[in-house]
């Protein structure tokens, strides 16, 4: 099973209307990070655990497996951050050139917690929202043109196969005695650089297929393009996003206009 691949379901956010669920990002995404409290962004992260595992219904082991893609990118932040604090701070380790203050862990918990707010934003909604749904929800309510809408949907539909093509890739490797097997960060470097050059490869003919499959059907040939499916946006949909946009609009006026919020802790 791949980590981003749109999972079929029956929750409030498969049957939430794709748009709606963008607006919701953005407001969500908006709302957590007008302020730099640690304690803030971890409520965020929980909420949004949360909805992930009730509202969405995705399983907790897919849903970690997802966000453990990006946990190393996370943790790298945070370290820096942690590490390399500019400003007066309050010491609390000093060992060569690390100077670990209370500052700067604080920040660098923060700037983890955002990193894994934005990317729980998107796990839930890559893994409940189809590809072709969200199309037709960009052309019909967003007016978006039909020839940006199908770039939209090959980049969700492009993920999955490449992740697949990189196991298949690495599998080839290990058989033939060439691939990287183990877990430490220097084997997983190599893994990855091995991989660069026949994925980019398979990119450039994946695309120049899809190209003349497109010419061939005479693809944006019409300003306009007639739907199958059309696209209907319910209550729930709208009291729910909108119970989040008063929720963002709030935290800008608390910690951004009246300045409650803390911004940089130097």
């Amino acid at each position: 099973m791949t980590r981003f691949t749109y999972l079929k379901g029956d929750s409030f956010f498969h049957r939430m209307d794709p748009v709606m669920k963008m607006i919701w990002n953005v407001a969500v995404l908006l709302a957590a990070v007008f302020n730099f409290d640690p304690r803030y962004s971890a409520v965020w992260f929980v909420y949004l655990l949360a909805t992930a595992m009730f509202l969405a219904k995705i399983p907790f082991r897919q849903f970690v497996r997802s966000l453990s893609a990006f946990l190393v990118f996370a943790f790298f932040i945070a370290f820096w951050k942690t590490m390399y604090y500019v400003g007066e701070a309050h010491e609390l380790l000093v060992w060569g050139p690390f100077r670990i203050t209370r500052e700067g862990m604080l920040e660098g918990v923060s700037v983890f917690f955002r990193v894994l707010v934005i990317c729980s934003l998107s796990i839930v909604f890559t893994l409940t929202t189809d590809p072709k749904r969200m199309v037709d929800s960009l052309i019909q309510l967003a007016h978006i043109p039909y020839r940006i809408g199908y770039v939209a949907y090959a980049m969700l539909r492009f993920i999955p196969l490449y992740e697949n093509e990189a196991q298949v890739i690495t599998n080839a490797h290990m058989i033939r005695g060439v691939g990287e097997t183990g877990q430490s960060l220097k084997s997983q470097f190599k893994l990855y650089s091995t991989l660069l050059v026949p994925l980019l490869v398979s990119g450039i003919r994946r695309a120049q297929a899809a190209a003349i499959a497109m010419d061939s059907r005479a693809f944006g040939a019409y300003d306009t393009r007639t739907s199958i499916e059309e696209v209907r946006v319910t209550r729930a949909d709208v009291a729910f996003v909108a119970v989040h946009v008063l929720v963002c609009i709030a935290a800008f006026w608390y910690f951004v206009w009246l300045g409650h919020g803390i911004r940089y802790y130097g």
